[in-house]
C-alpha cells in the first residue's frame, strides 16, 4: 500500500482510467445493489484503516482545505482561548458556497498540523473528523468524490483496489 504521498499521486495517476472504468462499472454494470456495495466498503475501510497509521502520512492536512461550520469556530476558538472574529481573521476565508459551512481554512498545510499530529485533534472540524468519508453512506453515488480522493489518501486507495476485486471489476491486462 502506498504510504508515500508522492508515490500515491503517481500510482493514482497511473490508475485514472481504469478508476474512471470502475465508476462506470459500479454504477451501471456491477450485480450488487448500492447497500451491498456500502457494506463492501464498510468492511474494507474497518480492515484497511486498522493497518494505517495516518500520522505518517498526514497528507490530508497538507492538501486538503476543510470547510468549516460556525459550530467548529465556536469550538476552535475556545480550544485557543480567542473570540470567534480573531479566530476567522487569522485562519479562515469565506467559501465559495455559504451553504452548509460557510468557511474555508485559509492556507496549506492546515495551521495545526504539527509534526504530522493535529494540534486540535479533540476539537478538529468536522470535515476532518469525517474525512476520507468512506463510512458514509451512499458510496455508488459518492464515485466521484471518492475517485478524487485517490491521490491523497492511501486509505481511500487501498479500499477502492480491493473493492474493484471484491465486486468483479476486471482489470485490464490483470485475470
Amino acid at each position: 500500500m502506498p504510504k508515500d504521498p508522492v508515490k500515491l499521486r503517481v500510482l493514482a495517476e497511473q490508475q485514472a482510467d481504469e478508476n474512471w472504468r470502475f465508476r462506470d462499472f459500479i454504477k451501471r454494470r456491477c450485480d450488487l445493489d448500492p447497500d451491498e456495495i456500502d457494506q463492501r466498503v464498510f468492511e474494507l475501510t474497518r480492515r484497511v484503516w486498522a493497518g494505517i497509521d495516518c500520522t505518517t502520512c498526514a497528507n490530508c492536512c497538507k492538501v486538503v482545505r476543510p470547510t468549516i461550520s460556525e459550530e467548529d469556530i465556536a469550538r476552535l476558538a475556545q480550544r485557543l482561548g480567542i473570540e470567534r472574529q480573531p479566530f476567522i481573521d487569522a485562519y479562515l476565508e469565506p467559501a465559495e458556497s455559504k451553504a452548509g459551512n460557510p468557511w474555508l481554512m485559509r492556507t496549506l498545510p492546515c495551521p495545526f498540523l504539527k509534526d504530522n499530529r493535529c494540534s486540535v485533534y479533540e476539537d478538529r472540524p468536522g470535515d476532518c473528523r469525517d474525512y476520507p468519508y468512506l463510512d458514509k453512506p451512499d458510496f455508488v453515488f459518492r464515485t466521484i468524490a471518492m475517485i478524487n480522493r485517490i491521490p491523497t489518501c492511501p486509505i481511500v486507495y487501498e479500499v477502492i483496489d480491493e473493492l474493484k476485486q471484491s465486486v468483479g471489476f476486471r482489470r485490464p491486462g490483470r485475470r
